[in-house]
């Protein structure tokens, strides 16, 4: 029996690292860390339960790897003004952390998909588009495997006004 207990223990320990090796991270621990390292510079303390909270699934190219949204909302005014909050979009890879393609501030947000795309579509300030802050000012982006990147989609009409209105999630 001894034999056999032996015998399974090696087992187990050849498929695993080493005894005292270092996991490597997950991808949303990599997205909390540099999470982290942007909200020190707000002078407030953010627990690491909080941070984690802010980074949740979020596809973005539909290619079945887990990528992630971080919205900044819940960390306090220092991410947030008239123009709304930080929200940024981290690219998941097969192999390799996730990578950040997106980083603005954004008032509102629905995703959407055509086409087999997966379109965010965002609610900036209304002076990005030449308005007032009040103002709709949307902006529809998609990821560009091409370009390596989220792309301003074209629009067949500058949104400016509350007429042109969306309905967004809630």
């Amino acid at each position: 029996m001894r034999l056999g207990t032996t015998a399974t223990l090696i087992a187990f320990a050849a498929l695993g690292p080493p005894l005292g090796a270092a996991h490597p991270a997950g991808p949303k621990a990599v997205i909390a860390k540099a999470v982290t390292r942007e909200v020190r510079q707000d002078f407030s303390k953010h627990g690491q339960a909080v941070i984690l909270a802010t980074i949740t699934p979020r596809d973005i190219n539909a290619d079945g790897i887990q990528d992630w949204q971080v919205d900044y909302s819940s960390l306090g005014s220092a991410w947030c003004g008239t123009g709304g909050c930080r929200y940024q979009l981290w690219l998941g890879r097969e192999n390799g952390a996730p990578f950040l393609v997106f980083d603005r501030q954004m008032r509102e947000l629905k995703v959407v998909r055509r086409k087999g795309r997966v379109i965010f579509v965002f609610d900036f300030h209304g002076s990005e588009c030449g308005g007032f802050g009040s103002e709709a000012c949307l902006g529809e982006f998609s990821w560009s495997a091409k370009r390596g990147r989220m792309v301003l989609l074209p629009t067949p009409k500058k949104h400016t006004s509350i007429s042109d209105t969306i309905v967004f999630d809630q």
